[in-house]
């Protein structure tokens, strides 16, 4: 339910459709000696709402956006948790399809006792549901959002029925890990942007990106494919970008490192935030791309939820770039 006091409200006709995965992510420690094949006992240390699409919707909301979430949960307390958690900041969950006799997804993590992982678990195949004959009877609803924001958690079929069925609207790729990325191999010539981290550039170009002078080639490739803009991100080092106005390398701004966990995430919603404006230009969704990625660290888990656009646009007139 929504008051007159609360800063979000729902909206019907919402402008970015973020396709892919919103689920749970746990974390639990051992209490003692990490024992293989064996019960341990834990302790949970955190549940934190996760997923790739989830965590740009979640963002672009948060700073101002029309969205709208299509993707799949299963019929259990987690799926219900995850669409009123989005529905309850304004974000459109009418096209979040519940799949019966499913669980939603969900990455579970076991630390031993001394904090390093002992064991990693994902449930994904809720995702491989999103099928073309689950999305085809959506299309002209599809259609009628300019952007779409797709993760690699779909199904590579899925993924290429809707890059040729997009019509005017612009295609957004999020690769989400090295494995998942190569499921936009395809259809790269029918991306209007692709954000990606060195790995999962590697997947697609093939070049291993270690100095900029290899990222340049793999930004400059990958757009020679037909994407329309390119961002590859290096981490540490910085962001390079290609897009019509050229090849640039941008300084990742001074930051208070807490968590780094959902910066790239946090990167492609302040991007897209302020390029689906009418008349943005590339540079200044960079700026505000590093500026999210940048507060998104200096925060604990992958939520800025006290964020404003002051600082988002304080932080980003730090953002600095050079031709390469």
């Amino acid at each position: 339910m929504h008051d007159k006091e609360h800063p979000f409200s729902m909206t019907p006709d919402p402008n970015i459709l973020c396709f892919g995965a919103a689920h749970f992510d746990r974390t639990l420690q051992c209490t003692e000696t990490f024992v293989p094949a064996a019960s341990n006992p834990v302790r949970t240390l955190h549940r934190k709402p996760g997923g790739v699409s989830r965590n740009i919707a979640v963002h672009l909301r948060l700073l101002g956006n029309n969205v709208a979430m299509l993707g799949a949960v299963g019929d259990d307390g987690d799926g219900d948790q995850v669409s009123e958690a989005l529905s309850t900041i304004g974000i459109d969950t009418g096209l979040l399809m519940k799949i019966d006799g499913m669980a939603t997804a969900g990455y579970t993590a076991l630390l031993d006792e001394t904090g390093e992982l002992a064991l990693g678990m994902m449930n994904a195949e809720v995702y491989d549901l999103l099928t073309i004959d689950r999305l085809e009877p959506h299309l002209t609803d599809l259609q009628a959002r300019p952007w779409w924001l797709v993760d690699a958690n779909l199904p590579t079929e899925s993924i290429t029925w809707l890059a040729k069925n997009k019509g005017p609207t612009k295609l957004c790729a999020a690769t989400v890990s090295p494995s998942k990325a190569a499921r936009f191999k395809p259809v790269l010539g029918e991306l209007d942007l692709l954000i990606a981290n060195r790995a999962e550039a590697r997947v697609l170009t093939g070049i291993e990106i270690k100095e900029l002078a290899e990222a340049k080639v793999a930004v400059e490739l990958l757009r020679g494919k037909g994407i329309t803009d390119v961002v590859i991100t290096l981490g540490a080092q910085g962001v390079v970008s290609s897009s019509s106005s050229g090849t640039a390398f941008w300084q990742p701004l001074p930051t208070r490192v807490k968590d780094v966990n959902g910066a790239g995430d946090a990167l492609y919603s302040g991007f897209l935030s302020a390029y689906s404006k009418p008349d943005a230009s590339f540079e200044a969704a960079m700026a505000s791309g590093l500026a999210m990625a940048s507060l998104t660290a200096e925060t604990e888990g992958t939520t800025v939820w006290d964020l404003t656009l002051d600082a988002v646009k304080e932080r980003a007139s730090k953002a600095e770039s050079k031709t390469l």
